[in-house]
Order: structure tokens, then sequence, then C-alpha cells
């Protein structure tokens, strides 16, 4: 047997520890400014649309090896997403409204799907009851988020933050255990040797 540490013993603990401080602070944050959360939000993905965008045209003129229709479309859609990263930018309240409204509409494509998947074919009594109530409350929700998408927008910022908030105290507590374990491993010294 070798007695040299696991990998989990030489696992970065502080890492750890930072992490679960760092998903607690944007928690906290997501809470206290749930407006300010989706306003950054509604940025990045602004930004991540211009990025999108200038590497799709990028690729359009560069990659001369494919067909030139699909260097055309690749362009034009490389335009576009580069225009709906600017918009997002400048309109972040816009976009963060385009992205409740599809999440609405995938939620209520999702609920229909269970529905019809509950009836479409014989199924145990308790699992087509999960799938009803599945379905049920996917179109509620989408009805909910498509008549409310600022307010739902707003809960659901702070859902993330109470998420985060427990992601960090979980990842606090695992990474303070571990490091009290290697400590009382280090502390024992080495055990018996054969």
């Amino acid at each position: 047997m070798s007695d040299s540490p696991t990998m989990i013993d030489n696992e970065p603990k502080g890492l750890r520890i930072a992490l679960g401080v760092v998903c607690i602070l944007l928690g906290l944050g997501a809470l206290i400014w749930p407006q300010a959360t989706l306003l950054i939000v509604a940025i990045l993905f602004g930004l991540q649309l211009i990025a999108a965008g200038v590497v799709r045209v990028i690729s359009a003129v560069t990659l001369k090896e494919l067909p030139g229709w699909w260097r055309a479309v690749s362009g034009v859609l490389g335009v576009l997403t580069f225009i709906a990263g600017i918009i997002c930018l400048f309109r972040p309240g816009t976009s963060l409204l385009v992205l409740a409204i599809v999440v609405g509409i995938g939620w209520i494509i999702d609920g229909i799907s269970e529905l019809v998947s509950a009836f479409a074919v014989s199924r145990p009594a308790m699992e087509r009851f999960g799938l009803i109530a599945f379905g049920v409350l996917s179109i509620i929700a989408a009805i909910v988020v498509l008549t409310f998408p600022g307010e739902s927008l707003v809960l659901l910022a702070r859902t993330g933050g109470v998420i985060l908030i427990l992601f960090g105290i979980i990842g606090l507590v695992a990474a303070l255990a571990g490091r009290r374990s290697q400590q009382v491993s280090a502390n024992a010294g080495p055990g018996p040797t054969a």
C-alpha cells in the first residue's frame, strides 16, 4: 500500500471556500437587487450575441472552402446576431422581455407535449398523473410568465439568488468539513506501515 495522500487530500479547500462565499454574495445580490441582476444578465446576453455575430461574419469571410450560399447565409445571420446584441446592450429591458416570452412559449410547448404524452401511450396511473400534473403546471407557469413577464423575471432572479445562496452554504460546509478532516489526518501523522 502507498502512503501517498489521495487526490481529495490535495484538493485546494481554500478555492472551494472562496467559491462558496462568491455564490452567497451573488445570491444576496440577486435577492437584494433583482432588477440590477436582470440588467447585468441582459448586458451579458447582448455581449455574447455581439461576439457570436462577429465570429459568424469572420467565419463567413475566411472559410473559403465552404459553399458560397452557406457563407452568404452565415454572414447574414452573423450580421443579424450582431445587431440583436447591440439592441440588447442599448435596450436591455426589451431583451429580457423577449427572453421571458421565449421561456413562456417553451413552457407551453413542453406542457402540451407532456399532456399528449400522458394520453397517447398506455401508462401506469401514477406515471400518467405525474405527466398530467407536470403538463398543467408548465402551462400555468407559461401563462403567468406571458401575462406578467417583468414580474416573472424578478421572481426568477430572486429564486436564482436563493439557489446561489444554498449552493454557497453547501459548498462552504463541504469545504470546511474537508479541511477539518484533512487537519485531523495531518495531526494523526502517518499510520503504521506494513
